[in-house]
């Protein structure tokens, strides 16, 4: 009896020494899908939730990055983090694609595409939302694997997404803190404001002349023409909805190619001439027709903000909306939209010396300073969110892991109290002012 007792318990101590290495060796795979409002606040997060003890790994469309260089894990759309948190082994996917698509995918509880499981190699050059160079040193043949997000996160509400109603669950929302949006001109505009009427015509007309913008009569030759972003980007309807142009609105955003351009020391395209343009092709994403030219974008942020660096436009791409060459232009600019993010990663202290590689608008006569989005006068900003769904801690649910549910708790504390006001994000405890939809009215708390 002694012997068997013995027995069964020694058998036990090993079965249970078993499944200790097996939960030890064992990855978890955590999905996160989102804006690029909240790329920087949320990678910075990870970074911190993820134990320092062994270190980290993170290959992204940036790059590599390390826990002694971290930079190409914060600016990067897409990409894989290896480590562990609270002592289990996870590998962390993250595609920013944009707010309206990070919304549809988890309310809809459609796959949406991130890199391949270990994000391994040294020059991850892929884009996985437009399949574009996407094999990422043969880890896989398209480069990206799909999967339901656990988390998700938008610059935007529900309720100005399409993806409410039937067949779309009522996400729980949690915002943790505050992106603005700034209005950029590439360089040598001499452009220094834009106001909600002449955001109106250039959006919806395609380009304007200067003259629109300054009152000089002399500015009548050059012409201003608009970039902008696609259907998945809370940036794009948060900016309709700002300027009062109207979030169903069909806008006219102009796709241009570019030669010359330069990579820098931090992964960052900037510079170039552009050598034609046209309309943005019609395209469909995120199963919405964009049903006519000029009517989507770019897909991030961060290829938008590389685009208004651009140095020069040829005669021959100063075009109308037809094809034809505008009368007596002479010149021609961009004027874009970005969060603060893309903004003082990309062209903040890009130029010589240190100097803007673009121009920063001021936005109805208010320049834009955290401390005037603070206080209520400059109204270009978004709330960042984290979602989950209301079903999501239930048995199969997305967050019915308990790891995983933890690791979304820690993520919206991390980025409510400390990470939100990383790289010209706002903490939402430090905001005095409020709004109750995109684009509504600004009030005191």
């Amino acid at each position: 009896m002694k012997i068997t007792k013995l027995l069964f318990k020694t058998i036990a101590i090993v079965l249970l020494a078993l499944a200790g290495a097996t939960n030890a060796s064992a990855q978890l795979n955590i999905y996160i899908v989102g804006s690029n409002g909240d790329r920087t606040p949320t990678q910075k997060a990870i970074q911190t939730l993820l134990e320092a003890s062994g270190g980290w790994s993170f290959q992204g469309n940036r790059g590599t990055a390390t826990n002694s260089s971290p930079n190409n894990a914060l600016n990067s759309n897409f990409g894989a983090w290896n480590g562990r948190y609270k002592g289990t082994n996870v590998i962390i996917r993250t595609s920013f694609i944009g707010a309206v698509g990070a919304v549809r995918s988890l309310a809809g509880l459609q796959p949406e595409r991130y890199v391949v499981a270990n994000g391994s190699g040294t020059n991850a050059t892929f884009d996985i939302y437009l399949n574009t160079n996407a094999v990422l040193n043969g880890n896989s043949t398209n480069g990206y694997t799909t999967n339901l997000p656990n988390i998700a996160l938008s610059t935007v509400f529900q309720g100005t997404t399409p993806y409410t109603g039937a067949g779309y669950d009522t996400l729980t929302e949690s915002s943790v803190g505050v992106s603005p949006i700034v209005f950029v001109a590439s360089p040598g505009s001499g452009l220094t404001n834009i106001t909600t009427q002449l955001a109106q015509n250039l959006y919806q007309n395609g380009f304007l002349t200067a003259a629109q913008f300054s009152g000089n009569a002399a500015d009548t030759n050059k012409i201003i023409f608009a970039l902008g972003r696609n259907y998945d980007a809370g940036q794009r309807f948060a900016v309709l909805a700002e300027t009062g142009t109207g979030t169903a609105s069909s806008v006219n955003h102009w796709q241009p190619s570019i030669t010359g351009t330069t990579t820098n020391a931090a992964n960052i395209v900037i510079g170039g001439r552009v050598t034609n343009q046209i309309l943005w092709p019609r395209e469909t994403i995120s199963g919405n027709d964009s049903v006519s030219a000029g009517n989507s974008g770019y897909s991030t942020g961060a290829l938008l903000a590389s685009a208004l660096t651009v140095t020069n436009i040829a005669t021959n791409a100063i075009k109308d909306t037809f094809g034809y060459a505008i009368p007596g232009a002479t010149a021609a600019y961009y004027i874009g939209y970005i969060t603060t993010g893309d903004y003082n990663t990309t062209i903040a202290t890009n130029g010589p010396g240190g100097t803007p590689l673009a121009t920063l608008l001021s936005y109805n006569g208010v320049p834009y300073s955290s401390n005037n989005v603070i206080n209520g006068a400059y109204t270009s900003w978004v709330y960042n969110r984290v979602l989950e769904r209301s079903d999501a801690r239930l048995p199969g649910g997305t967050l019915a892991n308990p790891t995983i549910a933890s690791f979304k708790d820690d993520l919206v504390n991390t980025i409510t109290t400390t990470t939100g006001g990383v790289n010209g994000g706002i903490l939402i405890g430090d905001l005095k002012v409020g709004r109750t939809a995109d684009g509504g009215v600004v009030t005191p708390n």
